[in-house]
């Protein structure tokens, strides 16, 4: 009898909860709604909100919440608009039943069943995939020496040796906790492989690969969001990568830790690129903005364009300071880094050329090693070679499947490759003619990993 009034006491949702997650329940929040402005960079009144040691920590006005006692913790009263300003700051507050997940979390004793990580340790290895199909590429860097190339997978780094220009085979999987690699940079040296991506809206992170023993150094998590673009300073030393928190963060590939956060940005920022002698960065994004900064101090120095529309992609010419920017109103603009009068204003002062509008907005611009050729990838279109002195064109590639998120000349100069939504390589000569087409991820069978 008693275990018959037990049963219809569940049935009734009488009985006691599922005690709430912190993982599953309320992690997902925090980095919908609160995560951006409490990253361990920068957090806002002092509260990061990286792990659950940091949440109770609190900031400013003290520890967020005291287990067990839900009615003491700061947190519930500024979720609860008893405290001001409320939380999420400048938004919406959150749903009654959101408000009460934390309330039992805190009174259920604030357990941590979060995946615990040290961010700045590398996290043990997950399984390759098997692919039933090639995933959509994202981005793909060369070796310095022409030896390797790096693609991204699903949650992977595929690397593949290379010979002649062109790819020969799968030489090593290189999984990671990223869902997605958005940034790929080998160092001048070829010895270091720099990944950024994340998983939206949950994390940022960047690694750092030793490619010869195919080794992962470092794989360190900064944001809340995912990251995009890297390029490496000079002396490789330096990575610079943007992200959908709109910040430009400076990292120690040698240390293994971030050395700074920009915040100059108003949007989404997409792309970067170092200068010459690395002493300046220029990065874009969503705000229409190709920003001038200085690396060693983090200080924004000016637009170095003419604000039309949002910007996606940039490339810096090999010997030169000069930017081609490309984005949403379908047109690669060539800017010089230094404006030649003294007006920091955002005019089109600094503009060397512009070359034709594409068939779509553009996603992928790049250099000839020389810097005599740029090639433009678009969501439409073929991926268009043109003349950077003259701007006339000098190549059409086709034979691709939807847009292109990738294009880069090979190292020696003789033709470049194009890559995008149909998860194909193409490689092209410098007339535009197909010379190979080339599937980088095995399908059907899981190899074993390269580490």
């Amino acid at each position: 009898m008693l275990r018959a009034v037990s049963c219809l006491t569940i049935a009734l949702g009488v009985c006691a909860q599922t005690p709430v997650s912190f993982e599953r329940d309320l992690k997902p929040i925090l980095a919908r709604r609160c995560l951006a402005c409490h990253q361990p960079s920068g957090p806002q009144s002092g509260l990061s909100l990286e792990s659950v040691a940091s949440f109770q920590k609190g900031g400013a006005k003290g520890a967020a919440f005291v287990a067990g006692q839900p009615e003491q913790s700061l947190v519930m009263k500024y979720l609860a608009a008893e405290m001001k300003p409320s939380m999420p700051l400048g938004g919406k507050l959150l749903p009654a039943e959101q408000v009460e997940l934390f309330r039992r979390w805190i009174r259920e004793g604030a357990k941590d069943d979060s995946v615990a990580a040290d961010p700045t340790l590398v996290s043990s290895a997950p399984k390759v995939p098997v692919y039933k199909q090639s995933p959509l590429i994202t981005a793909v860097a060369f070796s310095a020496d022409g030896r390797s190339m790096a693609v991204s997978g699903y949650h992977e780094i595929l690397l593949h040796e290379m010979s002649g220009g062109r790819p020969v085979k799968l030489a090593a999987r290189l999984p990671g906790r990223a869902m997605r690699i958005h940034g790929l940079a080998f160092s001048p040296d070829s010895k270091t492989l720099v990944a950024t991506g994340g998983d939206p809206a949950q994390s940022g992170e960047v690694q750092v690969w030793d490619v010869a023993t195919r080794t992962l150094r470092f794989e360190t998590k900064l944001s809340g969001d995912t990251f995009f673009g890297v390029a490496l300073s000079p002396d490789g030393t330096r990575a610079a990568f943007t992200g959908a928190d709109k910040s430009i963060r400076l990292y120690d590939v040698v240390a293994g830790k971030e050395i700074r956060k920009m915040d100059h940005h108003e949007d989404w920022a997409f792309a970067t690129v170092f200068g010459i002698d690395g002493k300046r960065l220029v990065s874009v994004g969503r705000d229409r903005a190709a920003k001038l900064i200085d690396a060693s101090t983090g200080a924004f120095v000016e637009n170095v364009n003419l604000l039309r529309d949002s910007l996606t992609t940039i490339a810096r010419h090999p010997r030169r300071d000069w930017v081609l920017v490309g984005g949403q109103d379908r047109t690669p603009y060539l800017y010089r880094m230094d404006r030649p009068r003294a007006m920091r204003i955002a005019d089109d002062s600094t503009l060397i050329r512009q070359f034709a509008k594409q068939d779509g907005p553009i996603l992928a611009v790049a250099f000839s090693p020389d810097g005599s050729r740029i090639a433009v990838g678009a969501e439409a279109g073929p991926v268009r070679v043109y003349d950077t002195e003259t701007g006339e064109v000098v190549a059409s590639c086709t034979g691709h499947q939807g847009g292109i998120y990738a294009v880069q000349f090979v190292p020696d100069g003789s033709g470049l490759m194009a890559a995008g939504f149909d998860g194909e390589l193409r490689f092209y000569d410098l007339k535009g003619g197909l010379q190979m087409a080339y599937t980088p991820v095995p399908i059907g069978a899981a190899q074993a990993a390269g580490r």
